[in-house]
């Protein structure tokens, strides 16, 4: 793969014209040239069609046979859905709103008549997308070696999009079987579509249409190279604030030795216990085999649990006290991890006091020692939580898919049609079309962009009648154990029949009941919110109707 991108950039840079052109006098007569549609009003480029039905495709080839079709601006969806912040241009629906857009051009000859041009001399045709902010220049949606790289600036060229296909085109590129992966600016394929159409003058002529889906999705993932925060930075977001002092930055003052006893007969402080939750529930330090917590580790592995015992030494009469260090953090964070947890949720559920409840030690029973820390290893512990936290940001973000559109100011875009043809030459070139019309693209849960949707809740005798033969998980053995167990009463004990042996079940739920239990807990929830923010206009619409016998099941 890097020899293919070495060789694909090489060629960039030394790509020049392979054969002299012919006169445009003879070369000229077989030049196709993208216009707009022969229906499009003046301003239209390529030209936006909606449908709300699944069979969008049908239905545009059955419009355009039939002339049925009208240019963007004369469409009634154009002067109709401009909503949201944005109200200058179109907004077009996504398909999970039931709307789909497909774009159409025309191709003809340029000689005096423009007829339509010869569909068997199309060597392929597609459509991109740009991003063209009011304030800004257009921007580009970019692949390299198959995989989106998101929007990039930069000069536009009026080549083939296509790198590789171009630069082998040129002999730049030695042909290969199969082809790299895509690299260039992405590409949604047009279809030609010959169709007959009288003109003004009741002369029949034939057009040669380009027509292709637009799609509206996409993203790309955004790879975080940049090195990790470091605790100089100035700009840097202090992670710090997440813990209190020591164990964090919230709060911070001189030291003070009783700052480091973070617990004391196995009671931890509430700071402690806010750590030890980032500790094994974010950061799973429990897991050797993530890199990420290596710093971590070791650190609690320095640390050490001691007990204050009285001993005599040498001569003296009285007993002295006398630190006795037991085992490491990291032992037993190892080792405690899911009585820890529990902890946590016993915490949250207000049946237990962080900073007054014993920790676990890991055997079933409780701390009684304490765990004394000095400044220097408080500050190492910030900086390497501080840095964890950073890592888990970044790997985060890494993975993280961005949008392909937008609903910000500069979110505009334009679709724009090019064709592939053979000049006189035998060489490939490409010609582009006019642009469509700005258009913006609606944000999945815009309310104003969603569609009405019916579905017809079961009636109470299905409920009664909706036996456990809908939607089947298949579990294995260790999940399986668990859930079982919440159906008392049918023969299902922690090692029940067939279990034994490892054995994975097969649990299915009936959809009338579970349908009706969804219902009354979003009814249960929606009121709650109503009671103390009066949501319920918004979010819910009770209109009387018929209840015909269709919707009885009679």
């Amino acid at each position: 793969m890097v020899s293919v991108t070495r060789t694909l950039d090489a060629a960039l840079l030394a790509e020049r014209p392979m054969r002299a052109p012919k006169p445009a006098g003879l070369a000229g007569a077989h030049q196709p040239r993208l216009v707009a549609p022969f229906f499009a009003n003046d301003g239209d480029g390529l030209t936006l069609h909606r449908y709300l039905d699944e069979d969008f495709v049908a239905r545009f080839l059955n419009d355009a046979q039939a002339g049925r079709l009208n240019g963007t601006a004369a469409q009634p969806w154009f002067r109709e859905d401009r909503f949201g912040r944005f109200k200058d241009e179109p907004t077009l629906r996504l398909p999970m709103h039931r709307s789909f857009y497909l774009a159409c051009a025309e191709v003809n000859c340029a000689v005096p008549g423009a007829p339509a041009f010869d569909p068997k001399k199309i060597l392929g045709a597609g459509m991109v997308v740009r991003r063209v902010p009011a304030d800004g220049t257009p921007q580009r949606w970019m692949i390299a070696d198959g995989q989106p790289v998101g929007w990039r600036s930069g000069e536009i060229p009026d080549h083939d999009p296509d790198d590789v296909r171009r630069l082998t085109a040129r002999g730049l590129l030695p042909p290969r079987f199969p082809e790299p992966p895509y690299s260039g600016e992405e590409v949604v394929p047009l279809h030609p579509l010959l169709v007959r159409r009288r003109d003004a003058r009741g002369i029949e002529r034939s057009h040669t249409l380009l027509w292709g889906y637009l799609p509206l999705g996409g993203s790309a993932r955004e790879s975080a190279d940049a090195p990790l925060p470091q605790a100089n930075g100035t700009e840097v977001p202090d992670f710090g604030l997440e813990h209190p002092w020591p164990l964090g930055s919230r709060g911070a003052k001189a030291w003070d030795n009783n700052d480091g006893l973070v617990m004391d007969n196995g009671v931890g402080t509430v700071g402690f216990i806010e750590l030890l939750q980032t500790l094994v529930a974010q950061f799973r330090t429990d897991d050797a085999a993530d890199g990420d917590n290596a710093g971590l580790r070791t650190l609690l592995g320095q640390l050490r649990f001691h007990r204050i015992e009285w001993r005599v030494f040498g001569d003296n009469i009285l007993p002295q006290p006398v630190q006795v260090s037991g085992e490491t953090v990291l032992a037993w964070l190892d080792r405690s991890a899911p009585a820890l947890v529990e902890l946590f949720a016993r915490i949250v559920r207000r049946e237990a006091v962080a900073g007054s409840v014993a920790l676990p030690d890991g055997f079933g029973g409780t701390r009684d020692d304490r765990l004394l820390i000095s400044e220097q290893q408080a500050a190492d512990l910030r900086s390497l939580v501080a840095l964890r936290t950073a890592r888990a940001q970044v790997r985060f973000d890494d993975g993280l898919p961005l949008p392909r559109y937008g609903q910000t100011d500069g979110d505009r875009f334009v679709a724009l049609p090019f064709v592939r043809w053979l000049d006189d030459c035998g060489c490939e070139r490409v010609a582009w079309g006019p642009a469509s019309r700005v258009f913006r693209v609606a944000s999945p849960f815009d309310p104003d962009a969603q569609r009405p949707t019916t579905v017809v809740l079961p009636s109470l005798d299905d409920f009664k009648r909706g036996l456990p033969r809908g939607v089947a998980m298949l579990a294995p053995k260790s999940l399986a154990d668990v859930l079982r167990k919440i159906s008392p009463g049918i023969d299902m004990k922690g090692d029940g029949p067939g279990n034994r042996s490892g054995a994975c079940w097969s649990f299915s739920f009936s959809l009338p009941a579970i349908t009706l239990c969804a219902m009354l807990m979003l009814m249960v929830v929606i009121n709650l919110l109503n009671l103390f923010l009066g949501w319920l206009p918004w979010a819910f619409l009770a209109l009387p109707r018929l209840c015909l016998k269709a919707l009885k099941g009679k």
